[in-house]
């Protein structure tokens, strides 16, 4: 029985690894969504969302805020914060 569930589980993700992973990811979602609630979920996935693409424009490192950020530190940027909040 189980040598027959392991062979399964390898067809199966062998010929349909998309259906499987939707299936498995979509599971999870609704186990966290009756667990924490849609909305905290839905803030979870949006904060996700924008470490995902934080992190690609990371990875990319052609954004000049990012090399400025880089190379002056946390220091320098708030200083310039406080010059900028100083003229207004």
């Amino acid at each position: 029985m189980k040598e027959e569930c392991a062979r399964l589980f390898q067809e199966a993700w062998e010929n349909h690894r998309g259906c499987l992973l939707g299936a498995v990811l979509g599971a999870l979602i609704a186990i966290l969504i009756l667990f924490f609630g849609f909305w905290r979920i839905l803030f979870i996935g949006i904060c996700v969302a924008f470490g995902l693409w934080l992190g690609n424009r990371i990875d990319k490192a052609d954004d000049g805020w990012l090399q400025e950020f880089q190379e002056n530190g946390v220091g320098d940027l708030l200083a310039q914060i406080r010059q900028k909040r100083g003229r207004l």
